[in-house]
Order: C-alpha cells, then structure tokens, then sequence
C-alpha cells in the first residue's frame, strides 16, 4: 500500500500544491534539497539546507482533519484506572475519553493533527541565482538528478512545510479494522487539534492491521517540537525554475471543448512568448468537437487566447491571460469549454 501517495491524493483536495509526509519524516523543512518520486511524493534528502535562503513563518488554521469517505469516528467517555498521568498536569488520570476510527476497507485512512504553523521560503527568486542555481545542479549532478548545469524534475527544494504539534497519521490495512487512542479529555482533544503544543495520550489500541504514525509517538509524553505534515516543492525542467512541483511536466497543453450541443462555430486565437520570440496559432471548431494545443514548451509566458462564437450580427468574444503558466499551471494542462445553441446566449469557462 503506498500510503504516501494515498495521502497526498487527500490532501489535494483541498491544497493542490501539496505533498504528504505520511510517516512524519522531520528531514521536510524548508530549503531541505532532494529528491521527490512523482509516484509517491517519497523524499530523499540531498543536503539539509540551500544557501542564501531567508525562511518566514504563517499562521494556518489549527486543525487538520482528514480522512476517506468510509471512516467513521467515534468519541465516548471512559473511566479509567489512575495509572496513568497526564504529561501536562501531572495528575493521575481516572476518567477520560477514548477517540475511536472504523475503516470499512483496506486503503481507508484518516489523519488529525494539532497545527503549529507553516514554514516558507520568502523569496524563490534565491533558486534562481546563478551561484544558487550552479550549486543545486552540483547537488542533483552527484546523484544522477542533471549534467552539464541542467536539472532533471523530480530534484528540487522543499519551499513550504506545515508544522503539527501533535497529531496522527492511520491507515487501514485491512477490511473492517479499527484503531482508538485513550487519555484525559484535554489531552486528546489537545493532541487531534490543540494550538499550545500540550496534547498526549495514555494508550492505544487497534484491530486487525494498521499503518500509524502518532506525534508525539510516545504515552504519556509530550512532543518535543513541531513535526512537518505536509509540505510544497519547486523542482526544475534544465535551468527553468518550476514553482510548485505535483508531477513531471513534459510541455503545456490546453483543450478546446466545444460541447455537444453546442451549434456554434467556434474561432480559436492562441498565442504565447518563447525565448525565441512570439508564438500564434489559429483555428476554428464546430459544435461537438474539441481540439488539444499541444507542445507548447515549459519556457512560454503571457498565454493569451482568444475565443470568437460566430453569429451572424455580432460575435461574442472570451478572453483567456496566462502570465506565468509554469506558476500557474500545476498538471501542465487547462481546459477551455465552450457551450452555447444559436442564437441564443454563449459561454467560455476555464477548467
């Protein structure tokens, strides 16, 4: 089961631009250099640090909680022997609660997290100095990752992270398990979405097989600092910095819809800058067809098309401005879908 990857798949549903850290792995802080698996979002660490970086921090929303559509939560109270102690307060716990995830099937997982903050770079314009820029293609040259000052994607440097004071990671590992974790109210609930850095628990316990990963990872202890959860990648296409990294990127392209239904002639106007200069293309679609735009290179800017529905007093004309693809873009792909029965009203939307 490739839990990264099912994690990473959960987590854009919300943020995009994001890769999981499913095993908790502290080596994910900003300016960290290495190598990300496309497949997985599994990293491999180069080297700690990039020089000339300058890291800020943000205030993110405190609480983490995701999971798949089959797992259900359960919070009951329970009564407890005084064995145990709180971390925080140093009492003997004799009630307190337990928190309790079902998966119904194998590849079923949830995660909750206490959010710290989140870590950044400030400025990527630093990757792209040329003595920075000539020491990361040193650093993917010695592991097989770029020749000749180029980078290969999939190298690159973490740029984001989000910090968790505490939190876990489960996945199922089989049809209907099960895995709970018990402790002192505040504690737990401090642990599955705390801002202070104080939650704990006692004990846990699971049926059948499960994949976890708990932070603190210890009972009865409190973390010893913030863990990152969750974090971004800009990797590199030779010398061409790629901001946010999800996946390789081989060139841009954009499809055409024409709906069916839609019984108007469509007239297309794409153009682009290249290092080589200005680039225009120009074609028309009927109702029912789509045309894809292809091999449009990683290096073109200020994307602009033109979309022209022909009528036969006026034609509607949509505008579509793309400055920064590579920024903007994150699969390398846009759809452009066009509907609309003559003579009536038209519509040009981006997907």
């Amino acid at each position: 089961m490739n839990w990264n990857r099912l994690f990473t798949d959960l987590i854009r549903n919300g943020r995009p631009a994001y890769w999981g850290n499913w095993t908790l792995s502290p080596k994910l802080k900003p300016g960290a250099v290495g190598i990300i698996a496309p497949d997985s979002g599994e990293f491999t660490l180069v080297r700690e640090e990039t020089p000339g970086q300058v890291i800020g921090t943000r205030d993110v929303p405190n609480q983490w909680k995701l999971s798949s559509a089959n797992v259900h939560r359960t919070e009951a109270k329970v009564e407890l022997d005084g064995s145990g102690t709180d971390p925080d307060t140093g009492t003997k716990v004799t009630a307190g609660v337990e928190v309790k995830w079902e998966f119904s099937v194998m590849g079923s997982m949830a995660s909750e997290f206490g959010i710290a903050s989140e870590a950044y770079i400030s400025d990527l314009t630093v990757l792209t100095r040329p003595e920075t820029l000539k020491w990361l293609a040193e650093q993917a040259e010695s592991v097989s990752m770029g020749s000749g000052g180029s980078i290969a994607q999939g190298f690159g440097v973490v740029t984001s992270a989000i910090y968790a004071h505490s939190g876990l990671n489960v996945g199922s590992q089989d049809n209907s398990s099960s895995f709970s974790m018990t402790g002192s109210a505040s504690a737990v609930h401090e642990m599955l979405g705390g801002a202070n850095g104080k939650g704990s628990f006692l004990s846990v316990n699971q049926n059948k097989s499960v994949d976890q990963h708990m932070w603190p990872y210890k009972a009865e202890a409190l973390a010893a600092s913030p863990i990152p959860i969750a974090y971004t990648v800009a990797s590199f296409d030779g010398k061409l910095l790629i901001p946010n990294w999800i996946t390789r990127l081989g060139a841009f392209e954009i499809l055409f819809s024409n709906k069916p239904g839609c019984t108007y002639v469509t007239h297309i106007q794409l153009s682009y800058d290249t290092p080589q200069g200005r680039r225009n293309d120009e074609f028309s679609l009927t109702g029912g067809i789509s045309k894809t735009a292809g091999n449009i290179p990683l290096s073109a800017t200020n994307i602009h098309v033109d979309v022209k529905f022909q009528g036969v007093v006026n034609s509607d004309h949509y505008t579509f401005n793309w400055p920064s693809p590579l920024g903007q873009w994150l699969t390398g792909r846009r759809e452009i879908e066009m509907t609309g029965v003559w003579p009536g009203q038209t519509h040009a939307a981006e997907h």
